[in-house]
């Protein structure tokens, strides 16, 4: 488990490991990233195709005490300045269709989560958003 940075070249180089072998992952980064040219070459070339994770609410990251200093009206200020989500892939295109068969399921029952397949697929998902 690790934090990368989000900056430079460190998601790329991430995305060089997790791709390079049939180990699964789970990442949870900024949402561009699955728009960026190294993201699609990375997956395409490893055959990979992930789930995308998408919470229903946007996440926010509590700076470690001390960090920063707190003022009542500062809460949107301790959050990250992207919005994130989840990228699965289970090591194999089986495994990930069965995550996908269960995650579909438990989207269904508790509902804080949307799922996509494809950019296209996420790309829908924001417009039903903004509906």
């Amino acid at each position: 488990i690790t934090n990368p940075p989000y900056s430079e070249d460190h998601v790329e180089k991430l995305m060089e490991h997790v791709t390079r072998d049939k180990t699964p992952w789970m990442l949870l980064m900024p949402t561009f990233v699955h728009k960026k040219d190294y993201f699609q070459r990375l997956t395409t070339a490893s055959h990979q195709q992930p789930i995308y994770l998408v919470p229903r609410k946007r996440y926010i990251y509590q700076p470690p005490p001390n960090f920063r200093s707190k003022k009542a009206s500062d809460t949107h200020k301790k959050s990250s300045p992207f919005v994130s989500m989840w990228y699965l892939w289970g090591g194999s295109r089986e495994v990930t269709d069965e995550w996908y068969r269960l995650l579909q399921q438990q989207s269904k029952s508790k509902g804080s989560f949307d799922m996509a397949r494809s950019k296209s697929a996420l790309r829908d998902l924001r417009r039903k958003s903004t509906r």
